[in-house]
């Protein structure tokens, strides 16, 4: 994902850039002491020399005649001392430093506009959201933290502005808060019925890997192969998973198998090791079968060790008499290789009846999941 979701950027800038085109000054003598001064719709109360230097500004604002613009800024600055004036100026500057694509002065335009309460609420949002943009791209996470927070409570349903803040909290070492910044902003954009970008289900799950946060990491590694089925987001959706529940025994044994069915099962490490839980789990044969694919991949080399070990230990499980297989850990457990049995025999509908057992299970704890994960892949 970005540094900051371009969307709710682009939006926020295309909002700045509309009331700033908005700002050819429309004045008239309201009496000897102020004037009358119209902006971008609102209506100002200027002293006759403010007036006369911000329409020198004005005029000038959209040229790109730097040197007169630099000039007509000073002088304005020089005589802008009424709140309205400041506010006139602030206006024309950040439509200069928008031109010019000078973010400072973008910045020190928009701490103004953003404190003044003259600037109308539909237009703040939209400030926010690019001063924030400005202090996010040269570091100053505390102030885009600040900006973007104020953003969110102004727009608390708006995906783009929750995804934003959740950047900063990531660069601020708060796992916890992007993790629940981010879950918001995939659930606003599904509200909305709008697409939730690819990156945030992924960064989600990299959030919950990054703090260890177990339940929203479960939960972000269903949601990414449910949205978007790849080969590689199931296979970083199930590496995360095995490491956040810290599968092991019966229940690794069933995820490698998960696993491997899907195709993402990718180091001779990962096969080396699913043979020997297989082994040690009753199962000889069909570490037999993993060892041989290992080395149809060519990732496995049965003249070197450990997988020469392996090779052996295996031949003398296959060899033994009395095999016995423990019994599957819980209900879940039972329904999950139950339907992998049904599968690994053509009988998918009977599968899928199965891991739905398993996947309802409200006990089931991981084997609900894997029930989950199981009819996610048939599914698709």
């Amino acid at each position: 994902m970005k540094a900051c979701s371009r969307a709710y950027l682009a939006a926020g800038a295309m909002l700045l850039v509309s009331a700033s085109f908005g700002i050819s000054p429309v004045a008239s003598a309201h009496d000897k002491v102020s004037t009358v001064m119209e902006v971008g719709g609102t209506k100002l109360a200027v002293s006759p020399q403010e007036l006369r230097a911000l329409s020198a500004l004005g005029n000038l604002a959209r040229g790109t005649q730097s040197a007169r613009q630099d000039r007509a800024l000073a002088d304005a600055r020089r005589v802008a001392n009424s709140r309205d004036a400041r506010f006139a100026l602030a206006l024309y500057e950040l439509e200069i430093g928008n031109r010019r694509g000078d973010d400072a002065m973008r910045a020190a335009a928009l701490d103004k506009l953003i404190a003044s309460p003259l600037t109308r609420p539909e237009r703040l949002a939209g400030h926010l959201a690019v001063r924030g943009q400005i202090a996010y791209r040269v570091g100053d996470f505390d102030t885009a933290a600040a900006l973007w927070g104020r953003l969110v409570e102004l727009t608390p349903n708006d995906p783009d502005a929750l995804a934003n803040l959740a950047q900063v909290r990531l660069t601020q070492k708060d796992t916890a808060g992007a993790m629940d910044l981010l879950t918001r902003a995939i659930a606003a954009r599904t509200a909305l019925g709008q697409p939730v970008p690819e990156d945030w289900y992924r960064q989600r799950l990299s959030i919950a890997q990054q703090g260890h946060l177990v339940e929203p990491g479960v939960d972000a590694a269903r949601a990414l192969v449910a949205a978007y089925s790849t080969p590689e987001n199931w296979r970083i959706a199930l590496v995360v998973y095995r490491q956040l529940v810290a599968a092991e025994g019966a229940l690794e044994v069933d995820l490698f198998r998960l696993t491997r069915h899907v195709g993402v099962l990718r180091q001779a490490a990962e096969y080396q090791r699913m043979a020997q839980l297989l082994k040690e789990a009753g199962e000889p044969r069909e570490a037999k079968a993993v060892l041989a694919e290992g080395k149809q991949r060519e990732l496995l080399d049965s003249t070197t060790s450990p997988t020469r070990e392996i090779i052996a230990e295996v031949e003398r499980a296959i060899g033994r008499p009395g095999i016995v297989r423990p019994a599957p850990p819980s209900a879940a457990g039972a329904a999950v290789r139950l339907g992998f049995t049904r599968l690994n025999a053509g009988q998918r509908s009977e599968a899928e009846a199965a891991f739905r057992v398993a996947a309802d299970d409200q006990a089931g704890g991981p084997y609900a999941d894997l029930g989950f994960f199981w009819l996610t892949w048939l599914g698709q």
